[in-house]
């Protein structure tokens, strides 16, 4: 990524983080800038790329922090409890009406992000539950597919409501959305507390 267009996205995800995606325009970011309007449009075609591009770099950070995660010489299930802090962290700190609009107005970058969070889910998570399972720190008869569908898959969702979210702390949202679903499919409590 070229440096200037990188400087663009990170502005970007600043206003998207405060006010949403819909409601900042292509004007709005380039007067953030400090540049014209045709400049921003020499980096980025059209707001749904910049959008897209966005996605792409905000999951290119979240892999990064993850992949910091993965190395720590914890517990597989210490490590999903991390994952899911710092996931948790980030998605408060977004204007709920980004994860909204960006599903109702951006299709494809929506999709990038549905394909992202897939990957998180479905690969980081599933592969550190199966290696918990593997060590007999997880019940051998879980369908660990089926817990991330039902336990981890809607989290985004329910982050994104803004009377949920500002209502509790980080720490709750953690322990009744992961670790204490992560609690009931455990042999011993005591690697995850």
């Amino acid at each position: 990524m070229q440096n200037d267009d990188k400087k663009i996205i990170i502005k970007t995800l600043e206003l998207f983080k405060k006010y949403g995606v819909k409601s900042v325009s292509m004007d709005d970011i380039a007067k953030a800038l400090a540049v014209s309007k045709k400049t921003l449009y020499t980096h980025f075609d059209s707001k749904d790329l910049l959008i897209e591009k966005t996605i792409c770099y905000i999951f290119t950070e979240h892999f990064s922090k993850i992949d910091r995660i993965l190395e720590k010489k914890l517990s597989p299930l210490q490590k999903i409890i991390l994952i899911y802090r710092y996931g948790i962290n980030q998605m408060v700190s977004y204007d709920p009406a980004f994860y909204f609009e960006l599903k109702k107005y951006h299709v494809s970058a929506h999709k990038h992000y549905e394909e992202y969070k897939n990957n998180i889910i479905f690969k980081t998570i599933l592969g550190l539950l199966k290696e918990a399972q593997e060590v007999n720190e997880i019940k051998q008869d879980v369908n660990l597919n089926l817990f991330c569908e039902i336990h981890l898959f809607k989290i985004d969702e329910i982050l994104a409501d803004p009377e949920f979210n500002t209502q509790y702390s980080t720490q709750q949202m953690l322990n009744h959305l992961v670790v204490h679903n992560l609690r009931g499919i455990v042999i011993d409590t005591s690697v995850i507390d």
